[in-house]
């Protein structure tokens, strides 16, 4: 839920003449629409249930129509236009979101893994077993 209030904030302010390019004109715009999508990404893999892989492709299903709906609605304004690249890299940013959570989520596995073998370890030499 607060991935889409965030959405439609970040929309919202789209729609409002001059602050997407005074935005855009103080950080850019690449990288705006990185870390917002990156962002938007981690919000929804949060929000779903289910295993990672299909946790992480219904994440960039939803991020991609929600780029679409922002790219295609910014084509709507006349003082705004829709841009391919800036879709893309809303896409690239859910790629790598998912990737790096679902890296850190193995890696932390893994460790977990080790430290409860660690553990039975150490009580079966406890016990003598």
């Amino acid at each position: 839920m607060i991935a889409f209030a965030f959405f439609a904030l970040m929309v919202g302010i789209g729609t409002v003449p001059g602050k997407a390019t005074a935005l855009s004109s103080a950080i850019y715009d690449k990288l705006l629409h990185f870390l917002a999508y990156a962002f938007i990404t981690a919000l929804i893999y949060a929000g779903l249930s289910g295993t990672r892989i299909l946790r992480g492709l219904g994440t960039i299903l939803v991020v991609g129509v929600l780029g679409a709906i922002d790219e295609l609605s910014q084509g709507l304004m006349p003082y705004r236009h829709a841009n391919f690249s800036d879709w893309s890299v809303d896409m690239i940013a859910a790629m790598a979101c998912i990737a790096s959570i679902m890296l850190i989520h193995t890696l932390a596995i893994g460790r977990r893994k080790r430290s409860v073998r660690a553990t039975v370890t150490r009580d079966k030499q406890r016990h003598g077993a």
